[in-house]
Order: structure tokens, then C-alpha cells, then sequence
């Protein structure tokens, strides 16, 4: 998956081929339904707003073609990306969609046989050492002749991590990824923040996530920050709840952590960071909170990002 979001940003350590034709990341991992058929869950949809037309992409990680998704997937329209895929089309009357396979080269003859033999238009593009178009053809012309032609990849383990966490993410990696936005936001001298604020600066791609992966994200986020704040973290931080909703709450951070001279804050941020990384260690082991238990393991991330 984070190839093709790698297709639709532009960075300079993997080609932005479908950025460059116009394509904009709008959804990730988000249930499209169709009426009468099924429901499948659209790893990305990007769209090309001059072109009203929107890409469906399926990220396959093995060989296997689900057959009922598949059948789902040739028979979506742009109505039903409209009404349930969170996409507004500039004109939804004209607007079209199509459905993009993705998997890996060495995959793409299996993927591509199962579609040809259940009888459905879906293309498929491979990734290995270019992503090149393996089966089928892509609607938009001018990108699927680029497919055909091959665009050039950098070596598959070199793909960027766009998306760092999904529905399968742990809390202990979920935390190890959380606690650096809190000391960035530490360093910025804010006293108060949202969960909301920390999975936006999280994870960049927030705004586009899914209904399901955003649920899932949000209510692990508040389960760490509640329970560190609670037990680690409680000399520094403590939970402000909302006056607006008694469900929501704000992270408050401590006067002293604040307001130190810049060496007394560094001190006190390395503090906070074995402190925070006791916690990861702590549900990694799945142990309890000891407050008189320091940490074993080494830095959550290094100590000179934090001075």
C-alpha cells in the first residue's frame, strides 16, 4: 500500500506517477458500498478533480483473489463511490470510477490468470523493478500508457513509510509513534493538547483515513494517553476532561515541564521520554504499572532530538 500512496505524493525517493497525472489522495482503507452486491473495504481512492474520475486501488499482499471482492469491485460506479466511499466528485452526474489491482511482480500472473478467468474488466499493475501494467487496460489513457511503458522503481524495501499504522497495530507500536508527536508538541512549548491534535500530527494522512481505521486509531490513542498519564507519565502530565463533552479530554501538561530553562527542560524531556518508553515496555511484557520501575531498554528515539 505504501507504494501506490507513494504514487500520489511527491517525494523524492519514489516516483509520483500518479501525482504528476493529476491524481490526489482522497480515502484510505475506507468501506465503499454497493447496492444489491456487497460491501468491500477500498485500500486507497485517489481522485483527478479536472478529470472527474477516481481510482480505486486494491494493494494485494499475496497471490490470492477474493472472488466476491472482486465482483464487488468490477461492479462499482461513481454513485456509489459518492454515497458511501466519502468522495465528493466535482460533477457526480458525469464522474467515473475504475478499479486498479496492485501486487507484486513475481504475484502478478497468478492475480491477473484469477481476474481474466472470473471474466472481470480490472487491471492489474506490478511492482518490481518497474511498475508496469500486467493485465488489462487503465481507463484514463495517458496513464495507462505509462504503466505499459514501465516507470522505474527504486528497490521495494526502499518505499517510504507513508502509512505507519492500520487496524492490525498494536498499542505498544501505536505508543512508540505517539510519543514523539508529544515531544515535539513539548518542545513547541504547547501546554494542552487533544487527542485529535496528536493523531493529526501523528499521522499525516489523518484527513484521509477511513471510518473504521479512524475509530480504531482515536480510540487506541486515548487509551494510551488515559492510561500513561494515569501511571507513568502523572509527575508531567495530567487529563483536563472537556466542559463541551465529559467523553472528550485534553492532555494538560505540567507548569514546571513548561516554563524550565532550556538545560532543565532537556533534562526533564529525557525523563519523560524513559518514562514514556517504560510504557512500551510495560505492555510489550504486558505488565503492570510499578511506579518505582525504571525502564531497561535503550531510547525511544534519540536524545538529541529531544534538547
Amino acid at each position: 500500500m505504501n507504494a501506490v500512496l507513494g504514487f500520489l505524493k511527491r517525494d523524492t525517493h519514489w516516483p509520483s506517477i500518479l501525482y504528476e497525472s493529476g491524481y490526489r489522495l482522497t480515502m484510505i482503507e475506507q468501506p465503499v458500498s454497493v447496492p444489491n452486491v456487497g460491501i468491500v473495504e477500498a485500500d486507497i481512492i485517489c481522485l483527478n478533480r479536472a478529470r472527474n474520475h477516481a481510482i480505486i486501488w486494491e494493494c494485494k499482499s499475496g497471490r490470492t483473489v477474493e472472488e466476491k471482492q472482486a465482483r464487488v469491485y468490477a461492479a462499482i460506479s461513481a454513485t456509489d463511490v459518492q454515497r458511501t466511499g466519502n468522495v465528493t466528485f466535482p460533477q457526480p452526474d458525469s464522474a467515473s470510477v475504475e478499479v486498479v489491482y496492485c501486487c507484486l511482480a513475481g504475484d502478478s500472473k497468478t492475480v491477473s490468470t484469477a481476474i481474466r478467468e472470473m471474466g472481470l474488466p480490472i487491471p492489474v499493475v506490478s511492482l518490481g523493478t518497474n511498475a508496469e501494467l500486467s493485465f488489462g487496460q487503465v481507463k484514463d489513457t495517458a496513464l495507462s500508457k505509462k504503466f505499459m511503458a514501465g516507470v522505474a522503481l527504486p528497490p521495494l524495501e526502499e518505499v517510504p513509510r507513508f502509512l505507519l499504522a492500520n487496524t492490525q497495530t498494536k498499542k505498544p507500536e501505536l505508543a512508540r509513534l505517539v510519543f514523539p508527536t508529544l515531544v515535539s508538541l513539548l518542545r513547541r512549548q504547547v501546554g494542552r493538547v487533544s487527542p485529535h491534535q496528536v493523531l493529526e500530527e501523528t499521522f499525516n494522512d489523518w484527513a484521509c483515513m477511513g471510518t473504521d481505521l479512524r475509530r480504531y486509531l482515536s480510540e487506541m490513542v486515548k487509551e494510551i494517553l488515559l492510561e500513561v498519564c494515569k501511571n507513568e507519565l502523572q509527575e508531567f502530565a495530567q487529563i483536563v476532561r472537556a466542559t463541551h463533552s465529559p467523553k472528550e479530554f485534553f492532555v494538560e501538561f505540567t507548569a514546571g515541564l513548561l516554563g524550565r530553562d532550556a538545560s532543565a527542560r532537556t533534562k526533564t524531556f529525557q525523563k519523560f521520554e524513559r518514562l514514556a518508553y517504560g510504557f512500551v515496555e510495560r505492555l510489550e511484557s504486558n505488565r503492570p504499572f510499578e511506579p518505582a520501575r525504571e525502564p531497561e531498554s535503550g531510547w525511544l528515539f534519540p536524545p538529541e532530538s529531544i534538547s
